[in-house]
């Protein structure tokens, strides 16, 4: 079943990890994507793996703090497949830092995981309201219901994810656009991998760690295309009564 036929969604950060496993489940589902990347290489190959597996697929490097940059990639989508059904708000850095961060780091914080999903909304909603509505997605985490050590930057940005959801949600309802999050747990990605790295654990030793996958109710890291089904979901018309919502693809992360 392809649940995206005919649809146009816009995927930032679709490089790598959650943003990369989307792109290609919703290539899978029909939809014509556009890969919101700033990297060139990972967003290079992505548009070819679509494309060779006869999806319909576009790169357009973008820096989603950069507001002339997100402008133009809107356009670009534009031109090229005549719409804008779907926005997955998934770029973001993992900055992690305490009280001790400084000027600098807060500022890259803001402007790329807060700054750039909003100024990205505002640029890709104009065609979802010509398209008579749409839905946006945007990436949550635990991190935005829970405390954790030294994770102050990181956390306060996608707490602050939830407020953009909600009132997104409300303002553009009008518009027949459903706004909702997706708040993941500990995925597999290449950034989490680089972290485990760090501290001496492989992804064995990331599923028992206490701190870690250890502390949701199922013990393992998710794959991140399991949580592109999610956002598959809240993207698809099967989610057609659902905005203003994040949904928990935690692993009893946060019920506990």
């Amino acid at each position: 079943m392809n649940r995206l036929a005919g649809k146009v969604a816009v995927i930032t950060g679709a490089g790598m990890g959650i943003g990369r496993a989307t792109a290609e489940l919703f290539a899978e589902e029909g939809a014509a994507v556009v890969i919101a990347e700033r990297n060139e290489s990972t967003g290079r190959e992505v548009e070819q793996i679509i494309q060779r597996a006869g999806g319909r697929a576009l790169f357009v490097p973008t820096d989603i703090s950069d507001e002339p940059g997100v402008e133009r990639m809107a356009a670009e989508a534009v031109a090229s497949f005549g719409s804008i059904n779907i926005l997955v708000n998934n770029a973001a850095v993992f900055l992690l830092r305490g009280i001790d961060a400084t000027v600098a780091e807060w500022r890259e914080a803001l402007d790329v995981n807060v700054m750039g999903p909003s100024l990205v909304v505002k640029h890709v909603v104009p065609a979802m309201r010509r398209a008579g509505g749409g839905a946006i997605v945007n990436l949550g985490s635990i991190s935005s219901f829970i405390a954790q050590p030294n994770f102050v930057t990181y956390n306060t940005t996608k707490a602050a994810i939830l407020g953009l959801t909600r009132c997104t949600a409300m303002d553009l309802a009008p518009d027949n656009i459903r706004v909702n999050a997706v708040c993941p747990g500990v995925v597999w990605t290449q950034i989490v991998e680089k972290q485990a790295t760090a501290m001496g654990l492989d992804r064995a030793g990331v599923d028992i760690h206490p701190e870690w996958a250890g502390a949701q109710l199922i013990k393992r890291c998710a794959d991140p295309r399991e949580i592109a089904y999610a956002i598959l979901f809240l993207a698809s018309d099967e989610a057609s009564f659902i905005t203003g919502t994040p949904l928990m693809v935690d692993a009893g992360y946060t019920a506990r």
